[in-house]
């Protein structure tokens, strides 16, 4: 029991170190939480794991993500050309 409530702390610990470190990015005006979001998933992390860091619910996470993902695959898809 005073294992796991030790590991929540710790947790909650890196997961605020983390979070400082996002507002550190970008310079003074800092990152929008989208750009967030997407550099944590691009690291690896879970969308309930960027939900934590972020300070967002997880369907605002999973959204932002899906509109992002959205974004992309336009942009990777070719324009058809008129003949």
């Amino acid at each position: 029991m005073e294992d796991s409530l030790l590991m929540m702390k710790m947790i909650r610990r890196l997961d605020v170190l983390i979070s400082l470190g996002l507002d550190g990015i970008g310079g003074p005006e800092g990152m929008r939480v989208a750009d967030k979001i997407s550099w944590l998933k691009e690291r690896g992390l879970q969308a309930a794991e960027i939900a934590d860091i972020v300070g967002k619910p997880l369907n605002y996470v999973t959204s932002t993500l899906s509109q992002r993902k959205k974004i992309k695959a336009r942009k990777a898809k070719p324009c058809p050309t008129p003949n």
